[in-house]
């Protein structure tokens, strides 16, 4: 294992939280457009479409967990071999 590989994994945690955030932003948009003045079927539509990018928000989250841990894991792998080889 090397190196190379946790620098992936991190580099993937960090694209999967900023596309997390992305999404978390489009839900707040979606949840403010058209304003009050707006029918119920609209507003419904509006929340459904804001819990749908919620939820693609939190697919991203687990994903960029996972990554964070295989970073850790990537790490303390290449510290034990490390270890090892003294």
């Amino acid at each position: 294992m090397r190196t190379g590989v946790v620098v992936a994994y991190g580099m993937k945690s960090c694209h999967e939280g900023d596309a997390a955030v992305q999404v978390y932003k489009i839900a707040k948009l979606r949840l403010r457009d058209g304003g009050r003045n707006v029918s119920v079927e609209q507003r419904l539509a509006r929340i459904e479409g804001a819990l749908d990018e919620l939820l693609d928000g939190l697919l991203k989250q687990r994903e960029q967990i996972g990554s964070g841990v295989a970073v850790d894991v990537a790490g303390h792998t290449l510290t034990a071999k490390a270890g090892g080889r003294r």
